[in-house]
């Protein structure tokens, strides 16, 4: 049956959002290991595929420079191997973002299994309080506290509650320019974080793709120069919390980072609406 199961459902090597996912767990790879070349990864990844031909080296470096580019999926035999060289990297690439973007995968099994799968501190905000703690329920909507503590989250979690509910919002014709709104301060919070920041204009490209072009254009928070508003929106903030004053990087947490820009980002939203002023590119944001 299709559909069935998020699990069983089978992702076609080129897909864009198999391209970028899978860039994003090998820059994730190679930043936790601190190696620059794919070969120097591969003897680490996989030591047992080394050979010796002919006196030269063989080790298999063309299929992680492949990996580099997003050009083919890794095997799941692989992506636990490197799960346990790189701890925290099999979440990237299996993550629930990258399906709740597929329009092919039904909004009701995200509902039902995907929202399982994100983390407790988002799953408390999407979940209806019960003292008895039995048969909890989704939330109907995301209200603006909640898109507030969602987006103070800044995770791919938060970012994958965000883009279930807007494809959920679309379908019942309400609140779509709020959540939109959310996720695209979420993605900016995100995308000033290492290894999300070598690939913001993908993300960007993507989520307007995948995500906000599936809404009515009239829905739309996005213009037709989107991309190069995000990036230049993206510069601003990350320019207001990499320096103090006298130019020397900051010693903040990146939780404090976090709070730090959405707040900034809060404010920018209030002059936009209110004042008309323009601090970043994309109104209203």
């Amino acid at each position: 049956m299709k559909n069935e199961n998020i699990k069983k459902v089978r992702i076609n090597k080129r897909d864009v959002i198999d391209q970028l996912r899978v860039a994003l767990w090998y820059s994730h790879i190679q930043h936790g290991l601190d190696a620059q070349l794919p070969s120097q990864i591969a003897r680490i990844i996989e030591p047992d595929k080394i050979r010796v031909l002919d006196g030269c080296v063989t080790d298999n470096d063309r299929k992680w420079r492949n990996y580099k580019n997003g050009l083919n999926v890794p095997h799941p035999k692989l992506i636990d191997k490197a799960e346990a060289v790189v701890p925290g990297s099999i979440f990237i690439i299996n993550h629930v973002l990258w399906q709740a973007m597929k329009n092919s995968i039904n909004l009701d099994l995200l509902l039902k299994d995907g929202i399982g799968k994100l983390s407790w501190e988002v799953q408390r905000i999407l979940y209806k309080s019960n003292k008895y703690n039995c048969d909890s329920k989704l939330i109907e909507n995301l209200s603006s506290k909640k898109l507030i503590q969602l987006e103070r989250l800044a995770s791919l979690d938060a970012l994958a509650a965000l883009v279930i509910f807007l494809r959920l919002s679309i379908v019942e014709s309400k609140g779509i320019i709020d959540i939109s709104r959310a996720i695209y301060r979420t993605l900016l919070i995100i995308c000033m974080k290492k290894p999300y920041s070598h690939f913001s204009e993908g993300l960007i490209v993507l989520m307007n793709s995948h995500v906000f072009s599936v809404a009515d254009s009239k829905e739309s928070i996005l213009g037709d120069s989107f991309k190069e508003d995000f990036l230049m929106d993206l510069q601003i903030l990350s320019t207001q919390f990499s320096q103090t004053d006298n130019g020397k990087l900051t010693d903040k947490t990146w939780k404090e980072d976090v709070m730090a820009s959405s707040d900034f980002l809060e404010k920018v939203r209030f002059h936009n609406l209110f004042e008309e002023s323009h601090i970043m590119t994309v109104e209203a944001i």
